[in-house]
Order: structure tokens, then sequence, then C-alpha cells
């Protein structure tokens, strides 16, 4: 019998499951367990193993400033062999110098972009399309369900508004909105403009507060995506824009910052893109027509369902992107 290959995530993020970085390395981590064995090194005290899920995490040991440990200290409880394929969720330079003493042979990869690591033989896994181009990348499964678009948030008594996701965290909501905010409500007066920040979702509308709902689960925030005219991320991820996908797939345009990652959504047909407050708000009134809306709507749900909306070709796509030893 064929012994299927070896591949190894070395992971800092796997434990914060409140990031974007921790939610894609373990959806990698699993499809490429379709094809391969893979141990998930995170960060523990050394030769120690912990469940978790479809694995048990392995620790090679940890420095302080929650950093991997110089080469010469790591301990293994199984040390990594040759041609064993190492992916990396982020090339910090412990990681990087971990990987150069004990990955021989194999393929290295990076999740998080690494401008840093040239010359690390590490390559970046493409999970979003490059110069404007989806053909090529490895895509991502990221899950949502599709009945959050029969009913609404129970907190709201409306649909159809702008529904902001902002770039600040447990904060009031009562206080004054940001500035992005403010000329929405302002250029918008007769609309309801939604913010979603810190667990809540506040309601303006002509620049008052209406009222304040949570968002407690990720169903809420669904909920939300999908009875909304347009979602504004002013903050999307950086690894993949989570959210802007969710909103995709929900069959809801988005609008985002023009350097943004999830910017390549948005040209991908999915929405658009601004670079200051007047591009913001002439995005939204565009996407105010009924007919572009459904048609940027339409666009955007194809791409999102092709690269993002199906798990068997989320695994065969990064089997092919790992190499042949996988195919």
């Amino acid at each position: 019998m064929t012994s299927r290959p070896a591949a190894l995530v070395l992971s800092s993020s796997w434990r914060a499951d409140n990031t974007e970085l921790s939610f894609v390395t373990r959806a990698v981590a699993g499809a490429v367990s379709r094809s391969a064995d893979v141990t998930v090194v995170a960060l523990q005290e050394a030769e120690t193993s912990e469940p978790d899920g479809a694995f048990d995490l392995a620790g090679i040991g940890v420095r302080p400033g929650d950093r991997w440990p110089e080469p010469g200290a790591a301990r293994w409880p199984t040390p990594p062999g040759p041609g064993t394929i190492w992916i990396l969720d982020e090339a910090s330079d412990d990681a990087v110098a971990i990987l150069g003493a004990f990955g021989t042979m194999g393929e290295a990869f990076t999740i998080a972009p690494a401008p840093a690591a040239e010359g690390t033989g590490l390559r970046h896994l493409s999970l979003t399309p490059s110069d404007r181009e989806a053909s090529g990348m490895v895509g991502m499964h990221v899950p949502v369900n599709p009945l959050a678009a029969a009913h609404r948030h129970a907190g709201l008594g409306f649909t159809g508004y702008v529904l902001v996701l902002s770039d600040r965290s447990n904060t009031p909501p009562v206080q004054p909105p940001t500035p992005a905010v403010a000329w929405l409500t302002a250029r918008f007066h007769d609309r309801y403009i939604v913010v979603v920040e810190g667990g809540t979702a506040a309601a303006w509308k002509g620049r008052a507060l209406r009222g304040v709902v949570g968002v407690e689960t990720r169903t809420d925030l669904w909920r939300l995506l999908a009875h909304a005219s347009v979602v504004v991320d002013v903050a999307p991820g950086s690894i993949i824009g989570r959210e802007c996908i969710e909103s995709l797939l929900l069959g809801t345009p988005i609008v985002v910052p023009e350097e943004s990652t999830a910017a390549a959504h948005a040209r991908s047909g999915g929405g658009m893109t601004y670079s200051a407050v007047a591009d913001l708000l002439d995005a939204v009134e565009l996407l105010s027509d009924e007919k572009a809306r459904s048609s940027v709507a339409d666009r955007g749900r194809a791409y999102a369902e092709e690269y993002y909306g199906n798990a068997g070709r989320f695994v065969d796509r990064i089997r092919r992107a790992l190499g042949p030893g996988l195919t």
C-alpha cells in the first residue's frame, strides 16, 4: 500500500479563533487532510499533545511573546520527515527559522501574504484573485447558511438598508458614528444605515440613532448581510475578506477600500471599490439602482459560489496547488 504524503501546519494563530487567519488556517488544514497526513504544530509547550477537533495539536516549545523557540531548542514529539509539505500560517522570522532548520526537500507555503519571505523558498497560497484575475487561485470554502436569506434579523423591522461593517470594535454603539457613516447618513438621509461594531448593530437614519440590536451569532450577521441592499466593509480582513465573501454568497453586493484584499472580490464582479469619501457615496448611489444592483449581485454570487462556495472544489484546488505529491 502506498503511504500518504505528510504535511505539517505550523500555526501561531490556531487558538485565536476570533481571527480571520485562524479561520483560514483551520480550513486549509482540513482541506489538506483529505490528501495527506497532517500534523498541526501550535504554540504550546514542547513535546505536548492536545486534542482539538479533527487534529491533535503538537507542541515544540514557545518563547515569551508567543514566539516559536530557537531551532536548537525545539523538541518535536515526532520530527518532520524528508519531503514533508510545510504550511506556515504567517512567515514570521521565528517561523521561517524553524522551517529553515527542519524543512527538508519538501514544498513550503504561507497563508498570510509574506513579502519579507522572498528568498526563503516559501510560496504564497493564492486564496484571492491576483492582478484582477481569478484563474489559477486556490480560493477557499466559506460556509454560509442560505436560510439566512429567508428571515431578516429579528431585531430589525425593515430590510434594504445600507449595512456598514465598521473598523471599530468594543465601542459603545451610542457614540457618534465614524466619518464614513456620518457622510452616508447625510447623503442618504431617507435610508437606514445599519452599523455593525462591537457585537451590536446600530440603526441610523438622518444622522439620528434609531435603535440598537445585538449581533450575537454568525447567523445574526448572515441575516444582516442577506437583507441589506449593499454592504460597505471599511476594514475587510487582510487574508480573504471573509465577511465580503459571505455577503456575495448571500446575494448582496459589496463596497470596499481600493487597497484592501477584498477589492479583488469587488473587481471580480461583486461590487465596487473606493479610495475617498466621494467614491464611497457614488458607489452606494449606483448600487441603489435596483437594476444595477441586481446585475452586480448576480455576478458576485456566481463568482463567490465558484471559488468559495464548494468544499469539494476547494479540496481539489489545494491538492493541485501543493504539488504533484498530492495529485
